[in-house]
């Protein structure tokens, strides 16, 4: 198989990425464009040359790959018996507001839609006991709360916590929700914050982008009620306040910078940490555009970021959404040399299904997490009555098969963040559904790339550089 490569630029300069090495190479204009006629497939006699030249050097091998296998595969079995640390408990069907783009809102094909049915406390017992019985590796583990809207069943909540602490209490157990934050009292207060509660409030910005999606069954926007529970919480319960984090969703038509701004400049949010997100994009029934406006907007938060971690710009002027995006730049980096293709590889995406953050609805049925279809039959890997199913998580876990080819082929190989909910077409695993998703990760991870060099440029210090006849980045 031929040498995969990808080359690309910055204003300071070209480089290639060597997939086969997992490293960047900074190289010359002559030979960037012979690394861009070998990368299409027509070198000629002198770009032959020049690939022998980094062969021998130990770069821009033939691809390894001879077969798609995750590495996790064998001892799967064994981690789902005994590694188990989280489970996140659907306490709800239910929710008080009607999101615009909620998954549950009847737009995501397979996905279900919003019910009153609830988890019986019998149920949550079921959960509660199957992770205990499936963590004896792990010193710690995290049961989280989950709907519709998880406060609205508040007292089952402080049931299974008290069944945790009575049945459990050699166990060290964390304690996590996510709410839309609509319907916050002392009484749910004190009990979070006596149990250690870390809490995820979902704001969507200011007042007038916030309440064009975020509302309740009426209509009425949720904004007002939401700040006044957090600006209350801050006051009165100064030490929960700091477990609290916020996530905001970016919708098609909404104004990014006006958000990102919003959460810098807003006096009570402006210490907390602020993750954001787009729509979901699998399994909607409608194609979410987003427009040039927002994705050049988002580049240019993201630069000015860039511009702060070599300290030609005011960190106090950057978005905070940022600071994930900026740390995953430095893992990227830590990563690169360290590890390459083996003869059996799977490219990056599938999480470990069942074991990392599995997701129980409210009748006991086991998903991989909570951002899949529940209507989805290739997603439900499992009952906590009758354990997992291991042959749907071997497929989970091997999504790649699905584009075997594709995959073996790929530059982004090592970089792909495409898991199984970017497979199900209709409850069933679909290679040609994976590929619609494959532009979107080799743009991001190209974006990555691009931003480790235009750092090593401006000197910033990764704590790692060589040189080798182009310099090696990793």
């Amino acid at each position: 198989m031929a040498v995969v490569i990808k080359t690309f630029s910055t204003p300071g300069g070209l480089y290639v990425y060597d997939r086969g090495a997992n490293a960047i190479l900074s190289v010359s204009s002559a030979e960037h464009l012979a690394l861009q006629r070998i990368e299409a497939g027509i070198a000629d006699n002198n770009d032959c040359e020049l690939l022998k030249r980094y062969i021998d050097q130990g770069y821009l091998q033939d691809s390894r790959i001879k077969e798609i296998e995750h590495p996790a595969t064998t001892y799967m079995p064994f981690y789902l018996e005994n590694c188990m640390n989280q489970l996140t408990l659907q306490v709800t069907q239910d929710c008080n507001l009607r999101c615009n783009y909620c998954i549950y809102g009847g737009m995501y094909g397979t996905q279900r839609i919003h019910s009153k049915k609830t988890m019986s406390f019998e149920m949550m017992k079921k959960c509660v006991d199957f992770i205990i019985a499936r963590s004896r590796g792990v010193d710690e583990i995290c049961v989280s709360f989950y709907g519709g809207e998880s406060f609205l069943e508040i007292d089952k909540i402080k049931a299974c916590v008290s069944y945790i602490k009575d049945k459990y209490k050699g166990r060290s157990v964390r304690y996590t929700t996510t709410t839309n934050g609509t319907l916050f009292n002392d009484e749910i207060i004190r009990f979070l914050d006596e149990n250690g509660f870390a809490t995820v409030i979902s704001i969507d910005g200011p007042r007038d982008l916030h309440n064009k999606n975020r509302v309740y069954a009426n209509g009425r926007g949720s904004y007002d009620d939401i700040m006044e529970n957090v600006q209350y919480i801050k006051k009165h319960y100064p030490k929960y306040y700091e477990k609290l984090s916020f996530t905001t969703v970016i919708a098609p038509g909404i104004d990014f910078s006006c958000v990102s701004d919003f959460f810098s400049a807003e006096e009570i949010l402006s210490d907390s940490n602020v993750n954001y997100s787009t729509v979901n994009k699998y399994g909607a029934s409608n194609d979410l555009e987003y427009n040039d406006l927002y994705y050049t907007t988002r580049n240019y938060q993201m630069m000015k970021s860039l511009f702060a971690k070599i300290g030609l710009y005011s960190i106090k002027k950057t978005s905070k959404f940022f600071a994930t995006s900026l740390a995953d730049i430095e893992i990227l980096y830590a990563n690169l040399s360290k590890t390459s293709v083996l003869e059996k590889s799977h490219p990056g995406g599938p999480c470990l299904p069942g074991a990392m953050r599995p997701f129980a609805d409210v009748d006991g049925n086991l998903f991989p997490c909570e951002r899949v279809s529940e209507g989805s039959i290739a997603m439900n890997i499992g009952h906590v009555d009758t354990g997992f199913d291991l042959k749907k998580i071997e497929d989970i876990l091997n999504v790649g098969r699905l584009t075997e080819a594709e995959c073996k082929s790929c530059w982004c190989f090592n970089f792909c963040g495409l898991c199984a909910a970017a497979c199900d077409r209709n409850g069933k695993l679909c290679g040609e559904e994976r590929l619609r998703h494959c532009y979107s990760e080799k743009y991001s991870s190209l974006d990555k790339l691009v931003a480790i060099c235009l750092l090593l440029e401006n000197k910033h210090d990764f704590n790692k550089f060589k040189d080798g006849e182009g310099k090696n980045y990793g």
